[in-house]
């Protein structure tokens, strides 16, 4: 992850457009298979906490998201009521999405989508950054 962004002084997050468009400024293209989770307050600004998660399986165990998403809807029940989440599934290939994607897409959604709003489930391909649909 390189950047320049200073997420203090970004602009809040409240459309899909806006959510790609801040994973492509702190995710960028593909390097490694691994998930990233970015917090946002009620009114889309921002957490400064970016959570990778490095060595992710090509598919997740079902329920194996989930102790995950109780921890983040914990903290953000605590730091930022109300707020959101952005997933990122980091992965090298191409911007097609392929069955594992679709499996991750489920998991992500099933996980946090019942505990706290997804601004934005998105896939990270060599080429950029494609949302990633249920």
């Amino acid at each position: 992850m390189t950047t320049t962004l200073n997420i203090d002084d970004a602009p809040p997050v409240t459309t899909i457009e806006q959510a790609r468009a801040r994973v492509f400024d702190l995710v960028g293209h593909a390097i490694r298979r691994q998930l990233w989770l970015m917090l946002l307050d009620a009114r889309g600004q921002q957490l400064s906490l970016v959570i990778p998660i490095d060595n992710i399986p090509l598919r997740p165990e079902p329920g194996s998201v989930q102790p995950y998403a109780v921890r983040i809807n914990e903290f953000l029940a605590e730091e930022a009521p109300g707020g959101s989440i952005i997933v990122t599934l980091e992965r090298p290939g191409s911007a097609a999405l392929t069955a594992p994607d679709q499996v991750w897409a489920s998991e992500l959604h099933q996980s946090f989508g019942k505990l706290m709003r997804i601004t934005g489930l998105f896939v990270a391909h060599d080429d950029g950054i494609a949302v990633l649909t249920v």
